[in-house]
Formats: C-alpha cells, structure tokens, sequence
C-alpha cells in the first residue's frame, strides 16, 4: 500500500484555497458568471482562523488582496462601525460582492445621462443582504453604493479582471472622477 500524502492546504485555509482552485480552472469568470454565481451562492469561511490576517480600520474599510492575476482579482475588505463606500462602478469588469460578517445595505443606480465627466445617476432599489447573500454587478448593473448595516463587517470581493483604477459618481454635484485602488494589505497565505 502506498502512504497517502496529506494535502498542503490547512483547514484554516481550505475554503479560500478551494475558491482560488475553482477560479483559475474556470478561465473568463465573465464568460461563466453562472457557474460563478453558483459558486459564490452561500459561500461562508471560517471567520475566526482569517481575522487575524486582516487589518481592522476605526474609520472607512480596509482591503486586502488574497489573489491576483490577469483573469481576476480576489479581496477581503474589512468594514469599520460607521463607513460607506462612495458611490462606484467597476471599471466595466463583472464584480461579485459576498457579506461573511454583518450586513449590508446596497443601493443601486443606473446613469440616464453621462458626458465629459458629468453622469446624472437614477437610484434604482436599496436593499440588504447579509452573511452568504450573493450580489453579482456587470456592466448593465454596474453602479451601487456599499454600507454595512452592522458595527462589524467583513465581505469578499472578486473581480473578473483586476481593477487598478474606477469611477467615483458625485450625484449631488452630477459628476464622476476616477480613483487609483491599492490595497491595505496582502494576505496570499489565505488562499495557500
């Protein structure tokens, strides 16, 4: 008989690990949004064994990248008490959006009129999803508004393709600027 080898991947780290294999054997995430959807639909992780490799913001949120590559991007953002995101899109790439802790309230917009930097956005619905509850933008859906709901929030992100930069929408001022996304951290070890 021969000896079986344990697998590299540590329970802490399974599901991540699993994720990012899945992932890559997929190729154009946007070609198989279905099959990402389904994938993502209830996805949990074992939240004590990551925390402790996650910054924990007092103000705003805090991203962190698990996995990058030319096919997609995978993040971990971490939420303070109080914080929203601005309203954005996502730079014409497919964004997959997974509350692990907390809730979230979306809001939802659709541009009826853009030009030259100014974008006059019509909200669309306002609505919460929590813990495991999928949310899938592309480009015919792609501009929201995030905020968690509870004093604690940790959610996932993946991206069709990585995003270096995307827009930032002003609706009182009906204007749009672009912002440089970086990182707060990286936790690669997450998905080893």
């Amino acid at each position: 008989m021969h000896a079986r080898v344990a697998p590299l991947v540590t329970p802490a780290r399974a599901p991540i690990a699993q994720l990012l294999r899945d992932l890559r054997a997929l190729g154009d995430l946007r070609r198989r949004a279905a099959i990402v959807d389904a994938r993502l639909d209830g996805w949990r992780a074992p939240l004590e064994r990551i925390l402790g490799y996650l910054p924990l913001p007092r103000v705003g949120y805090a991203r962190t990248l698990l996995h990058r590559c030319d096919g997609f991007e995978l993040l971990l953002l971490t939420w303070a008490a109080g914080s929203a995101s601005p309203i954005h899109d996502h730079a014409a790439q497919d964004c997959w959006f997974v509350p692990l802790a907390g809730r979230f309230e979306l809001d939802d917009y659709a541009i009826l009129d853009e030009r030259d930097g100014t974008a006059e956005l019509q909200p669309l619905r306002r609505r919460c999803v929590g813990a495991g509850e999928l949310d899938h933008r592309d480009v015919h859906e792609a501009v929201h508004a995030v905020t968690p709901v509870t004093p604690h929030a940790l959610s996932l992100h993946l991206y069709a393709r990585p995003i270096d930069a995307c827009r930032i929408f002003d609706r009182r001022r009906r204007r749009w600027s672009w912002r440089r996304l970086g990182y707060d951290a990286f936790a690669p070890q997450l998905g080893e």
